[in-house]
């Protein structure tokens, strides 16, 4: 597999607890071996992190795929090829929130999304509370 990438990033830091990222990737990738599949990828986006005093965490991203897909999408290579992503425009958001209860315990809420263009919207939460001793 051959593998071309460009990851410009734009950062910007508001006091000490915010932060802001928009990011550009562009990606190339080659199958050299077998059937020659290729995959041309832009992928645009932003993210927003926010830490507070009281130990409050809370994360946000969202991203736009453009994915240029030759070659046969249903194959395992193509699947590895596409991050598990579809051909054509896709996006994907996520929501983390992040709670230290106490010297012991920690509390994650995660929210993750993602659309294809031919596909239903895809849902997942998760929760977790973690005990470190």
């Amino acid at each position: 597999m051959s593998t071309i990438e460009i990851r410009p990033e734009l950062q910007y830091r508001y006091r000490k607890n915010h932060k802001i990222t928009l990011f550009y990737h562009f990606k190339e990738k080659e199958n050299t071996i077998a059937s020659f599949e290729k995959l041309t990828q832009q992928k645009y986006g932003f993210s927003y992190f926010y830490l507070d005093k009281k130990n409050n965490q809370l994360s946000a991203d969202f991203t736009m795929f453009f994915n240029a897909f030759l070659g046969d999408s249903n194959s395992p290579v193509a699947y590895q090829m596409l991050e598990g992503l579809q051909k054509g425009k896709n996006y994907t958001w996520n929501f983390q929130w992040n709670k230290k209860l106490s010297s012991l315990l920690n509390l994650s809420l995660n929210y993750f999304g993602r659309k294809s263009e031919n596909t239903s919207t895809i849902h997942t939460g998760m929760v977790q509370l973690k005990a470190d001793f």
